[in-house]
């Protein structure tokens, strides 16, 4: 309490510093904002619910509930995408959501969470599926999109503008918030964010002092002062132990706490907290696990992750060092003349990321370059896992077609699915997840209590609570029972989001460890 007083005293007193207070908080300078990165699957192109439904909707003229980035003609969802739900009722199930195996049904997560579509019929003016949506994307670390429906819905109360903030906070680009709390004080009366805008504008003894009333006053407890005392005069508690993380960590704890170097919780980071590390000063294993686990989620575009691994030297052999060996190996082996060394340069690379289950990723980003790749006598041999990538990655097999005699059974039916070529009437496969995957595309209704209901559903137009059924069954990916994954797969199905079924089955296919 000594050291704390003699802070804010010496704060307010305008003591003066040997160096810039702000080079302590460099996460707080301003940085460029980048346009959104978006993880979602091309538009559906078919579908006979989808196709009837579309209509437009004049942003202007709806509530904020129903503000969205993706419009009916890009999603093919209907634009009465929640039927005769209640507010209520939609937030319950977009809470319920857990998290995906396959890429599709994140990929089809996140569509819903960005679409544009009329507002419940209970709308009001505080927005609340507004807010759940932001929530929803927030929590799966996918910041950019959570940010840009804040934009489009405008930042004008404070439920928003402490999103908003956040995010901001987050992303190390605090310099819009702070403006607007400046300028429309009513925002936010969170004293943490008022300190820090008036630290990052300089006014370091306003920050002082605002953090010493509010404790007095009781509006903060004494470990908040504390931590924002830290944050405004470090250097006064050099000697004084660490304190431990709070729980739950928000992020504005997290924020200072890192702006400190203060230790981590020992559990993994929530999603959104990941995103700090993807910024280039982190050392660069730090920022290749952050992507990792990022890409995992559905949460950043492939990309990102693919430019870390290019970006640093492996220090080690092994773990994200080695995954970064083989892309830089990969790489080269690409633009190489020997055919041997590529066919192990992709075999190598393959199993590697397949064991971390990086495979969709692994392949979004190199079936462009395969694809323009034609086989040669080494790396036709391994015909079967480029075409296995190819198809992963949604893209034509050209060069690579098959199937060939050495393709094993998931590579062959994952080419059916993409060529929509017909399963016949009996099953011939004795896997439990190729039996569900046919059933379904051979249009057998699956035998479930819950199905009528369902189907009721669809014709009273009720389009998301069904899609979220489906992506609930098929959530588990290839360890849901069969059963579920016939049910998920068919319901997409008759909702019209055939080719998202499609990509959604080859994915339960192929999603798996690579044989050595």
């Amino acid at each position: 309490m000594l050291v704390r007083g003699l802070a804010i005293a010496a704060l307010l007193a305008g003591a003066a510093r040997a160096e810039d207070p702000l080079s302590a908080i460099d996460w707080l300078t301003e940085s460029i904002l980048q346009p959104p990165n978006f993880v979602m699957s091309p538009p559906n192109q078919s579908g006979q619910m989808a196709g009837k439904q579309i209509s437009s909707l004049p942003l202007g003229m709806v509530s904020r509930d129903a503000v969205g980035i993706l419009p009916p003609k890009i999603t093919g969802f209907p634009a009465a995408l929640w039927g005769d739900l209640t507010t209520p009722e939609i937030i319950s199930l977009l809470q319920r959501v857990g998290r995906h195996a396959l890429p599709e049904a994140a990929a089809l997560e996140k569509q819903v969470l960005l679409a544009q579509s009329n507002p419940p019929r209970d709308n009001s003016a505080d927005s609340p599926l507004l807010l759940a949506r932001i929530d929803r994307l927030f929590a799966m670390g996918a910041l950019d999109e959570a940010e840009t429906l804040i934009q489009l819905a405008g930042v004008s109360e404070p439920q928003i503008f402490r999103r908003w903030f956040d995010i901001s906070l987050i992303g190390q680009r605090t310099g819009a918030p702070c403006a607007a709390l400046a300028a429309q004080p009513p925002l936010s009366n969170d004293v943490a964010t008022r300190v820090i805008c008036l630290a990052r504008s300089g006014d370091w003894n306003a920050a002082a002092l605002t953090a010493s009333l509010a404790e007095s006053l009781g509006e903060i407890s004494t470990e908040e002062t504390d931590l924002l005392v830290r944050f405004l005069d470090p250097d006064m508690f050099g000697d004084m132990p660490e304190p431990a993380p709070p729980e739950p960590l928000t992020p504005i704890d997290f924020i200072l706490r890192e702006s400190l170097a203060l230790p981590r919780p020992e559990a993994p980071l929530p999603l959104p907290y990941l995103n700090i590390d993807m910024d280039l000063r982190t050392p660069a294993r730090q920022r290749i696990i952050a992507a990792e686990r990022l890409v995992r989620e559905s949460a950043v575009p492939s990309s990102l992750l693919f430019l870390a691994y290019r970006g640093v030297r492996a220090a080690s052999s092994g773990g994200a060092w080695g995954r970064a060996a083989l892309v830089q190996a990969l790489d080269s082996e690409l633009v190489g003349e020997d055919d041997a060394a590529l066919a192990n340069a992709i075999t190598d690379a393959m199993i590697a990321f397949a064991d971390v289950g990086l495979l969709y990723a692994f392949a979004s980003e190199y079936a462009d370059s395969l694809a323009q790749t034609p086989p040669g006598p080494e790396t036709g041999q391994i015909a079967p896992r480029v075409r296995r990538l190819l198809l992963l990655a949604n893209r034509p097999l050209g060069h690579w077609e098959g199937p060939g005699p050495d393709d094993p059974p998931n590579v062959a039916l994952a080419i059916k699915l993409a060529k929509r070529e017909s399963f016949g009437g009996v099953s011939p496969f004795r896997d439990p997840v190729f039996d569900a995957i046919h059933n379904a595309f051979s249009n057998f209704t699956p035998a479930r209590a819950a199905l009528p209901t369902m189907m009721q559903e669809i014709d009273k137009g009720n389009f998301g609570p069904v899609l979220f059924r489906a992506l609930d069954l098929l959530s588990e990916g290839q360890s849901a029972d069969p059963q579920d994954l016939h049910e998920g797969l068919y319901l997409l199905r008759q909702l019209g989001l055939d080719d998202s079924a499609r990509r959604a089955a080859i994915q339960l296919l192929l999603i798996e460890p690579e044989p050595a």
